[in-house]
């Protein structure tokens, strides 16, 4: 298979799934409010990124990989790196790209769009690793021409506590 074919197949992939979530939060947005769409989309968006996150480390363990690496997080990655083009610029993402166009007619979405980032990348390194958290520094949604994000340890996180995770 030729990479250009297979760069094709998985950025339609990515761009159902881009749509999927839109009109997702919309649906919410539209029958409860910003606030309470935020929420349901942070409690679904967090679960996704365990129940990812905890496959991921069973990877790394049955290749015996320290789960507390971020080298080991990147090894076992369940993202397509084909779809994600550093080259692209602002395109780089296929999340991004659709997500800009709702964007334009739904303003609001915005927030709804770097929140999704926000919760499935920091969720998904910190249930990981257990002991590392994460922070975009950079999003193509806001403007920016490359997303960009810094990995630190956060004592919370070493004690079982997330980021996005249930809210008391």
């Amino acid at each position: 298979m030729e990479r250009s074919f297979a760069v094709d197949q998985i950025r339609l992939a990515a761009r159902q799934f881009a749509m999927l979530y839109f009109h997702f939060v919309k649906v919410l947005y539209d029958s409860f409010g910003a606030e309470k769409a935020k929420e349901l989309v942070r409690h679904t968006v967090f679960d996704q990124a365990v129940d990812r996150s905890d496959q991921m480390r069973k990877k790394a363990e049955e290749w015996n990989l320290p789960t507390e690496s971020l080298e080991s997080f990147r090894l076992v990655s369940d993202l397509p790196r084909c779809g994600w083009i550093p080259e692209w610029g602002e395109d780089h993402c296929p999340y991004a790209e659709v997500w800009r166009e709702y964007v334009k007619e739904y303003p609001w979405f915005r927030e709804f769009a770097t929140f999704y980032c926000d919760v499935i990348d920091t969720t998904t390194v910190e249930n990981f690793t257990r002991t590392l958290s994460h922070r975009i520094t950079a999003n193509v949604i806001n403007g920016g021409d490359r997303c960009t994000r810094e990995y630190f340890e956060k004592d919370e996180v070493k004690e079982g506590r997330y980021t996005y995770g249930k809210k008391d």
